[in-house]
């Protein structure tokens, strides 16, 4: 059967209708999936006009037509040919009612909702092939298929993030609305190294600032001002450190690893000052933070407005 349906702007991927009828919602399985849908859409402007996406249990379809992309994801299946006839259906439908026009200056996500009446009234027909005969001529269709397969997508073409890491960015469209990609929810380990660091960054300040009082070393047999500032500055990549594992930026895996490295030099220059028990403790904040960032990685689902 049909489960959901999405209609696109292909050049920015700004969602213009989409059935809204919850029904399925329950099922967490079809809510999962739905992602791909929007997913295969931000690639509607770099790939063919007919394509497919096999997933486990289901298949999603696209064809684009005059800047429009119209989208269905089917229960596995589902026969093919119907998928493409229901798209083929939809796009007749939503060409006569909104010219390249309306859809250009569309500004708003799901600024023709009011097509979903359509969509719903579409798939309910679709979801009853043994009422299509008179209007669907399957055999046309399989022959149409076989003489101009769509083209098949795979996992790795539509998802953009694997392990924290963005996939073929040169390639990869932007959405044109939404929020950027978010991090996944911190565990309890990251809160945790998050006080720890907290906790040594306000120790570093104050050893710091102290030892900036004192004029040398002759004087005063202990921390002298240039140790006083790598305090402060241990202090400052250590804070740098705990704004990686919280906020997402464009380098944050490659910040944290220098981050790193530079308070483990940290540590070493000031290993008189500290005796074995304290350099463990900082040590051991460091690789902690470090862990927790470099293992949070970045949310794939995309943002749905509800729909």
């Amino acid at each position: 059967m049909i489960v959901y349906a999405l209609i696109i702007r292909s050049k920015d991927g700004l969602p213009l209708s989409a059935r809204t009828d919850f029904s399925d919602e329950v099922n967490r399985n079809i809510k999962e999936n739905k992602k791909y849908v929007k997913l295969v859409g931000t690639k509607a402007a770099q790939v063919p006009e007919k394509c497919v996406l096999q997933l486990k249990d289901y298949t999603i379809y696209m064809i684009t037509c005059v800047g429009v992309s119209y989208l269905v994801m089917t229960e596995f299946h589902y026969p093919a040919a119907l998928a493409f006839s229901f798209l083929n259906e939809l796009m007749r439908e939503f060409i006569q009612l909104y010219d390249s026009n309306k859809v250009n200056t569309a500004r708003r996500p799901y600024q023709f909702i009011e097509f979903d009446s359509y969509i719903h009234k579409t798939r309910q027909a679709y979801n009853k092939p043994q009422n299509l005969a008179s209007r669907v001529n399957l055999a046309d269709l399989n022959t149409e298929l076989k003489l101009r397969p769509p083209y098949q997508l795979s996992l790795t073409d539509v998802e953009p993030y694997i392990n924290g890491n963005k996939l073929m960015t040169n390639h990869l469209p932007q959405l044109g609305v939404g929020p950027p990609p978010k991090l996944e929810p911190m565990t309890s380990y990251s809160w945790v190294a998050v006080m720890f660091s907290f906790l040594l960054i306000l120790l570093g300040l104050y050893r710091g600032f102290m030892a900036l009082h004192k004029s040398s070393i002759e004087e005063y047999d202990g921390p002298s001002p240039i140790h006083g500032f790598i305090y402060l500055l241990e202090s400052l990549f250590r804070a740098f450190q705990v704004h990686l594992l919280l906020y997402n930026s464009k380098f944050r895996i490659l910040e944290s690893w220098l981050c790193t490295l530079i308070l483990f030099l940290c540590i070493f220059f000031l290993w008189e000052l500290r005796d074995p028990s304290q350099h463990a403790v900082f040590a051991v904040s460091t690789v902690a933070t470090h862990l927790c960032t470099i293992t949070r990685k970045l949310q794939l689902k995309l943002p749905d407005y509800h729909v």
